[in-house]
Parts: C-alpha cells; structure tokens; sequence
C-alpha cells in the first residue's frame, strides 16, 4: 500500500470506528490505511488529546554546564569571586562529575553571565576612599611634576588573542600579542623584559609604573624585582 495523505475526518471516522468495537482488518480494508497507521493515530490521540501531528521539539546540543553545576557556580562565585578558573574546573570535575576544558567553562560562565565584573557588587576600583588618597598622592606636587611625564600606563586587553601594552604620554612604547589570555608569568615577562628597560630612576621621565588592581599585576616576585632595580615605583590605579 503506497503513502498517501489522509483527511483527518477518515482517521477520526477510523478511530472512533475501532473503538466501537470494529476488526482493524475490516476499518483497514475499508479505508486503505495500514494497521500500524491506526496504532499510531490511537497513541497520538491518547497522548494530545488530538490526531493532528505535533511539531517535532527542537532539540539542540547537551548542555555541558547544567543548571544544577551553574547554580553552585553561581554560589561559589559570590563567596569567592576571586576563584580562578583552573580551581572551577576542578570543583565541577570533583564535586559536579563533570570534566570540562578552561576554554568551555569560559564560554558557559559567559553566556551565563556568571562574570567577575557582574559578581563583584562592589568593585575595589569603586571604593570611593582609596580613590581619594589615590588621587591625593599622584597630584601631590611634592611628589610629581603634574605633567604625567613619570607615569607607564601598563593595561591588557582579551578575546581571542591578548594585547598587552605600556604606554606613556609620549604614546606606546612596548606592547605584545599572543593568543589566548596572559597570566602573572606572560605579565611579569613582559614588564621584566619590555618596560623595566625603559624606564628612569624615580622622578624622572617614566620612572612610575601604574597597573591596576588585577591580581597577576602585583606578584610579590614582580614588586621584589620591581624594588631591586631601583628604578620605579610600583603604584596601583584605584
């Protein structure tokens, strides 16, 4: 027996005719349907309700994060926000049964919305007191010209590929690019092997390095060499 289309008034008719207590053989014979037709039609009728074909549920790929794993995450985060994400990877593994790679957990935090930038409510860099001495201390005449001459700017920035730069009023004068993000190994490199070499014993021109608060720019090992060299000082924007 070929497919064919068949009006849902036949397989209502049909249905309500097997149900009368009709031989399938017979309502098979009389309308051209195959039996396994009418299985069908009874099944879907006792699961909607109705003969019409429901669509087809979108199905996509398995979440590797589930919502159970993004809720401790979320958790965590908010108590410890500075938990890098080498320790998270290890916290789902252990506790969650679930591996998964930096790079994947990265892009589901992400689209979670589970940033650092949204977890911290209050960020150091908002703290209105050491905003104030910050200020007071690099517009202090005793200590610098006011021209800004002294400072290295050292800022990075991320997607796919990290750019790393030291700038001062003169503009760029080192900078770096690397695949991936930078840790406190590739920062201290670069500030050992790029900048330090050009910087001038405090106060003259770039003798003042300026970072901000992110935990790989203030290493002990990076200030102790930092203090050796004798040639700057280490200051952190607020």
């Amino acid at each position: 027996m070929e497919n064919h289309h068949i009006p849902m008034q036949i397989k209502d008719i049909a249905l309500e005719l097997w149900t009368l207590g009709w031989e399938l053989s017979d309502i098979c014979h009389i309308f051209h349907i195959l039996p396994s037709s009418l299985y069908c039609w009874c099944n879907l009728f006792e699961t909607f309700g109705t003969l019409a074909n429901q669509p087809a549920p979108f199905y996509g790929c398995p979440r590797i994060v589930n919502l159970a794993a993004l809720d401790a995450i979320n958790v965590l985060l908010k108590s410890h926000p500075d938990t890098y994400l080498d320790k998270l990877q290890w916290y789902l593994a252990i506790h969650h049964d679930l591996p998964i790679s930096i790079a994947a957990l990265q892009r589901n935090l992400v689209r979670a919305g589970l940033t650092h930038k949204v977890l911290h409510t209050i960020a150091l860099e908002q703290d209105e007191q050491h905003q104030a001495v910050y200020l007071a201390g690099v517009t202090n005449p005793v200590n610098f010209s006011g021209t800004g001459f002294e400072f290295i700017m050292v800022d990075e920035s991320s997607e796919q590929y990290s750019l790393i730069a030291a700038m001062s009023i003169d503009g760029y004068i080192a900078m770096r690019v690397q695949p991936g993000s930078f840790d406190s190994f590739g920062f201290f490199d670069f500030i050992i092997e790029d900048v330090l070499l050009l910087m001038n014993p405090y106060p003259e021109k770039q003798s003042v390095l300026v970072m901000d608060n992110c935990r790989i720019h203030h290493t002990n090992t990076l200030i102790d060499v930092l203090n050796v060299s004798c040639k700057s000082i280490a200051t952190c924007s607020i």
